[in-house]
């Protein structure tokens, strides 16, 4: 009996059906290789820029809240201070920087206050600068007359029998004076403010930072 050969149709079937499962295996891996970049990498990217953006928001927010703090304080809404915030990945706080110029150390300190009690707010890094007494316009036009407002109020308490042995503080700021310290009757804290009010240039006396020792005293 001779070797029986095989059927050339089944070869060639059988050869179609490799192709047949090679192309087809090709095209599932492409398929999946395109579904993976449309729904994982794109989808990556697009959530990366989303927490980008939101962190942007955030820190525009929290930048605006300080500005907007810093200028409704009467002391501080003529100044230039610059603010700025960035948002920590970490622990999500925002950290705020303050710069610029103002006149004083206690512009300086409430500028940081300000910022630090602003809501959103973890820390804040006051880089503002204090100009001597001889830089810029404001020591020009301003802080002078400042400094000599100071001075006559202080004068005029100390020529006061009943305020000269108080301990009372003067700060002057653009003509508004600020009274602190400490008096011992609501009659000293009266006549405190007199005597403010009554120098030359003042536009306003704040003393509720002066407080009456003894007012219970003299409730009774």
């Amino acid at each position: 009996m001779g070797v029986r050969q095989p059927h050339p149709g089944r070869a060639v079937m059988r050869t179609r059906s490799i192709r047949s499962i090679a192309v087809a295996a090709v095209t599932i891996l492409i398929i999946a290789g395109a579904l993976y970049y449309i729904y994982g990498y794109r989808h990556r990217d697009v959530s990366s820029d989303f927490d980008a953006a939101k962190e942007y928001s955030e820190d525009a927010a929290t930048t605006s809240a300080v500005k907007s703090a810093l200028a409704l304080n009467k002391q501080l809404s003529s100044l230039d201070i610059h603010v700025n915030s960035s948002n920590n990945p970490d622990t999500k706080d925002n950290n705020v920087s303050l710069t610029g110029h103002v006149p004083t150390e206690d512009d300086k300190r409430v500028a940081e206050e300000i910022a630090r009690s602003t809501k959103g707010v973890a820390n804040v890094v006051n880089n503002l600068e204090v100009d001597s007494p001889g830089h810029g316009a404001r020591a020009d036009k301003k802080y002078v007359p400042d400094l000599e407002i100071k001075a006559a109020v202080l004068q005029s308490i100390l020529n006061n029998p009943s305020l000269k042995t108080q301990q009372i503080e003067v700060d002057v700021y653009n003509a508004e004076v600020k009274l602190s310290g400490s008096v011992q009757s609501s009659t000293q804290k009266a006549d405190a403010e007199s005597a403010a009010r009554a120098i030359a240039n003042v536009h306003g006396v704040d003393s509720h930072a002066l407080a009456v020792t003894n007012s219970g005293l003299e409730q009774q």
